[in-house]
Order: structure tokens, then C-alpha cells, then sequence
């Protein structure tokens, strides 16, 4: 591992980073509590957290295409100043009824998208050998202001009164403002970030041009060849986002209601909420020591465990103390997840392919996670309460776990090693075979 010091660039990134994440706790944190409110029983509360996640899914793809083509700082502008205009949405929806609470959160999750697309970004901004380590830390960034932001659920509630709002909106009304200022923040790194590509991109260019041998008898990274493998290849980690991401918007969309309802208040709420958010951020360095390690493959596995033992807590129905390391253990195998998941989908991505692999990441965690916290989440806790919930999506990730299990015993499908170029030759009717370097 390189020992010089990390680039300038990425430190105004965290900045960025972790202003935008007090914005976050807006839909996370408030977000149940006003659906409930409005929606007038338990059961709408996890829809305000699925309708944030189905925002994330879809500003995903497109925040990816943008920023194919403008690159990544502006696309994360865009996401950032989508969110703010969904919290006033939400600030009004007490006027303006249900749906526009669902409609401002679908655009909030772009805020979401924002913080975690932001990751990418830090990759960019490092020499090759240290993408991990830096986006370790683009995530770790977040943890200061997603811990502020559930903290700020109590005394932001009379900022909200001040102005003649409902208690409920203050963490709205607080991203309103700071989701503006970390798309600011990160303004000037867009030149930063288009000559960092540019160089790598040169860099590619130039081996490829040292390169002698026939294009048709070698498979060059973000060829047909290696594509085709990428699509084979890329449904696992895929799947490691997925289910990391369905279990922890469950829990997130039914823990402020379930706490609510057995005697915390606001503040206890806000508290216990920014502990499970700071597990989600703060363990990013773990994680990626983890994944450096063991491996990205073998990381998904123990984050599978990890989370069905964390759900057990909630089957158990112990209490207040059961309650508490339920809500920080998920925050913490999510983030598990997130960083192996992320590692292993890079891994098995090519260079030209990136892009579309990120956006497809989103999508991955916001769609399981709509569809989990509509279809699963909302009749379960309306059901058997959060218990029932808890045990059917230890059994998903028990589920999960086992195919990622499965996996390391089958081993990884290979794409061609961008250090080289060595190839079987071409025999009719066949496709080209990558042979290791001796």
C-alpha cells in the first residue's frame, strides 16, 4: 500500500461528503414518523422510506448517464438539488396530503444517490492501487453528518414551529439547505476529476497502443469478449447491494415508528437513529481492511452472516436493549455489504464499463429495497409487528449468504488482466480464452 499521503481533492470531497449527509437523516429519520402521521396508522410508515428508495434506484441510471457525459461532479450536483426541492415537497405535503409525501420522497432519494455515488468519484481521484482505501474513506466521511442529522430530530422540530411547520419537517427544512451546499462544495473538483480520468484514460490508450499483436487474437478489457463475461459475472455482487440494502431500509422504515410506539420519544428516537447511522459510515474503514484482507467474495459472506444474526435480535422481541443493538448491528452489516459488494462488482467490471456498473448498483439496492419495504416490510409489520418482518428477511439473507457461499467454491468468473494481454489463440467458432500470465 502506498504510504504518501491521500490528494487534496478527496479531503474537499469528504467535506462534501459529509455536509450532505445531514441531509440524509431528513427521509431516514422523519421521513416514517410524517408518513404515519398523515397516512394515519404504522403501517405507512416504511412507504415514505420505500418511496426514498425507489428514488435512489432511479436517479441511479440516470446520475450515471449524466455523468457519463458531463462527469461525475455535475451529475452529483444534479442529484444533490433534486433532494432539496423533494424536502420541500415534503415540508408542504402536510398541506398537500399523502402523495406528495411520496412524490417529495422519491425525489429526496436522490440525496441518497448523491452520498453514495460519491464513492466513485473518490476512486477516480486516487492513482490505480488505492481505489479501496480512498473509497473507504469518501464513505467514512459520511458518518459525522449522518450521525448530526437523527441527532437534530428533537431540537430542529422547534426551527420547524418557528416558521409555522409541523414539528415533524425540521430535518426537511435543514436539507433544504444543506444539500445545495454540498453540491457547492464539490464544484470545484469537477476539472480535478476530468483530468484525473483523461490521465488514466491516456495511460490505457498508450498500453493498448504497445500492443502489436492482431486484434483478433486477444480479448482487450471492454471488448464484446470481456462484456459478455461482465454480464455473466456481475449478478452476485449485485446481489450482495440488494440485500444488504432490502434489510436495512426495512429496519430503518419500521424502527422510529416501533420505538415511537413503546415510549421513546423524539429525541431518543433521533439519538438511537444516528447510532444506526454511524454504524452504517463510521465501520467503512473495517470493512475495507476486511475486503483487503479476505477478499471482497469472502466479506459478502460474513456480511450475510452478520446481518442474519442482527435480525435474530428482532425475532427475539428482548426489549429495549435488543431494540437498541438491533438498530446499530444493521447500520453496521449494511455498510458491510456496501463496501464488499462494491469491491467485488469493481472488480469484475471493466474500465468502460463503469459507469453503467454504478448506476446499476443503485438500481439494484433501490428496487429490492422498494419492493421489500412495500410488499414485505409494510403488511409484516401490520401483521405480526417488526418480529415478523426481522424473521422474514434473515431468511432472505440467509438465502443470499448461502449462494455467496456457494460461489467461492465454484470461483469467480475471470476477466482479462488489464496487465496484460496474453490470450489463447483464436480456433474456429470459439471465443477467445484468457491464459494467465507466466
Amino acid at each position: 500500500m502506498p504510504s504518501d499521503p491521500l490528494p487534496r481533492s478527496l479531503l474537499t470531497l469528504c467535506l462534501s461528503q459529509g455536509v450532505g449527509a445531514i441531509g440524509l437523516a431528513a427521509g431516514a429519520a422523519a421521513g416514517p414518523l410524517l408518513a404515519e402521521e398523515i397516512g394515519g396508522s404504522a403501517a405507512h410508515g416504511p412507504a415514505a422510506m420505500g418511496a426514498l428508495v425507489v428514488g435512489s434506484g432511479l436517479s441511479g441510471p440516470a446520475a450515471a448517464a449524466l455523468m457519463r457525459r458531463f462527469g461525475r461532479v455535475p451529475g452529483l450536483a444534479v442529484c444533490y438539488l433534486t433532494a432539496a426541492l423533494g424536502a420541500l415537497i415534503v415540508v408542504l405535503s402536510l398541506s398537500w396530503g399523502y402523495a406528495a409525501l411520496l412524490a417529495g420522497s422519491v425525489l429526496l432519494g436522490a440525496g441518497t444517490t448523491a452520498a453514495m455515488l460519491g464513492r466513485f468519484l473518490a476512486a477516480d481521484l486516487v492513482e490505480d492501487g488505492r481505489q479501496a482505501q480512498a473509497m473507504g474513506r469518501a464513505v467514512g466521511s459520511l458518518t459525522v453528518g449522518a450521525v448530526a442529522g437523527p441527532v437534530l430530530l428533537g431540537p430542529s422540530g422547534a426551527l420547524a414551529e418557528a416558521f409555522g411547520f409541523d414539528r415533524l419537517t425540521g430535518l426537511h427544512l435543514i436539507a433544504m439547505v444543506v444539500f445545495p451546499l454540498a453540491a457547492l462544495i464539490c464544484v470545484p473538483l469537477h476539472a480535478t476529476s476530468r483530468r484525473a480520468g483523461s490521465a488514466r484514460a491516456d495511460r490505457e490508450s498508450a498500453e493498448d497502443a504497445a500492443e502489436e499483436a492482431p486484434a483478433d487474437k486477444r480479448t482487450q478489457t471492454g471488448s464484446p469478449a470481456s462484456a459478455g463475461r461482465w454480464r455473466q459475472s456481475r449478478w452476485l455482487p449485485l446481489a450482495v447491494l440488494a440485500t444488504g440494502n432490502i434489510s436495512m431500509v426495512g429496519i430503518m422504515g419500521a424502527a422510529p415508528g416501533h420505538l415511537h410506539h413503546h415510549g421513546w420519544d423524539l429525541n431518543a428516537v433521533g439519538f438511537l437513529m444516528a447510532a444506526h447511522i454511524g454504524g452504517m459510515f463510521a465501520l467503512s474503514p473495517v470493512s475495507a481492511a476486511l475486503c483487503r484482507r479476505l477478499g471482497a467474495r469472502q466479506t459478502s459472506v460474513l456480511a450475510a452472516v452478520a446481518m442474519v444474526l442482527t435480525l435474530l435480535l428482532g425475532v427475539s422481541g428482548l426489549g429495549r436493549a435488543s431494540d437498541v443493538l438491533l438498530v446499530f448491528l444493521a447500520g453496521a452489516a449494511w455498510n458491510m455489504h456496501l463496501v464488499s459488494g462494491s469491491a467485488w462488482l469493481v472488480e469484475v467490471t471493466p474500465r468502460p464499463l463503469r459507469h453503467r456498473t454504478e448506476g446499476l448498483g443503485e438500481l439494484a439496492m433501490g428496487a429490492t429495497a422498494a419492493v421489500g419495504t412495500f410488499a414485505l416490510a409494510g403488511p409484516l409489520l401490520a401483521a405480526g409487528g417488526l418480529a415478523a418482518m426481522c424473521a422474514a428477511l434473515a431468511v432472505v439473507n440467509a438465502g443470499a449468504g448461502a449462494l455467496f457461499w456457494l460461489s467461492l467454491r465454484s470461483g469467480p468468473p475471470r476477466l482479462p488482466d488489464p496487465e496484460s494481454r496474453e490470450v489463447a489463440p483464436v480456433t474456429s467458432g470459439a471465443e477467445p480464452q484468457h491464459v494467465p500470465p507466466r
